[in-house]
């Protein structure tokens, strides 16, 4: 595939994925390009029109990994409920990458490398429901090169930042901005989110994923 932004449509003929706390909706149709190919040329990022989300017939997100500078666009791979009643979709690159949010959180990864296996996250999300101070931890547990786990242990502290219109290809879409300041040790972290001023839908995040996979940003593009 030559384009991160060239949309291709495969037809899934049996998805079976195990998860506890609900049951899985798989989505038939998927959109993208490999996570873990190298970044594309500019000319390519450049494709990204109004024109070419109106033309998407599925949710899409786009995720950078800013490490190494890869782009995919991903689609929605299934839908659950967790235990606390909260919505958790899995998104999937071409090439079988996963990035799984709740409520616009980054949870898990699969697929990428020294992963985060899984997320106690109730900070994040309490910060992003209230948009008002909220303080706890946010605890990564990552898989590391002997594949074990480690926990990732992180002081946060949340704040209200602005009113704010972001750009998304074109389109000004008016949010606030929630941003959640971490301690890591001697080490800051900050995860940014813009929230849709009039809901609660994430449009574009900042977040950290870890001493190894750094930084991923998304951006909604269709839902």
């Amino acid at each position: 595939m030559t384009s991160v932004y060239q949309a291709c449509l495969l037809v899934l003929a049996s998805i079976l994925l195990g998860c506890s706390g609900g049951s899985d909706v798989p989505y038939a149709q998927m959109i993208g390009d490999p996570l873990r190919k190298p970044s594309p040329a500019p000319e390519d990022v450049s494709r990204l029109t109004p024109q070419w989300i109106a033309a998407l017939t599925t949710p899409a997100l786009e995720v950078t990994l800013e490490r190494s500078g890869r782009v995919a666009v991903l689609s929605p791979f299934s839908d659950r409920r967790d235990s606390a009643g909260g919505a958790v979709r899995i998104w999937r690159s071409a090439d079988g990458a996963q990035i799984v949010l709740r409520g616009g959180v980054l949870i898990a990864t699969r697929g990428l490398g020294n992963d985060v296996d899984s997320t106690l996250a109730q900070t994040m999300i309490a910060a992003l429901s209230a948009r008002a101070p909220v303080s706890g931890h946010h605890v990564l547990y990552t898989v590391t090169t002997e594949n074990s786990t480690k926990a990732v242990d992180l002081s946060c502290q949340s704040k209200l930042i602005d009113d704010d219109f972001i750009d998304i290809a074109g389109r000004q879409i008016e949010t606030r901005q929630v941003r959640v300041t971490c301690r890591w040790g001697a080490e800051t972290k900050v995860y940014d989110f813009w929230v849709d001023a009039g809901g609660s839908t994430v449009r574009q995040s900042q977040q950290w994923a870890g001493p190894d996979l750094g930084y991923i940003r998304t951006r909604l593009l269709n839902e």
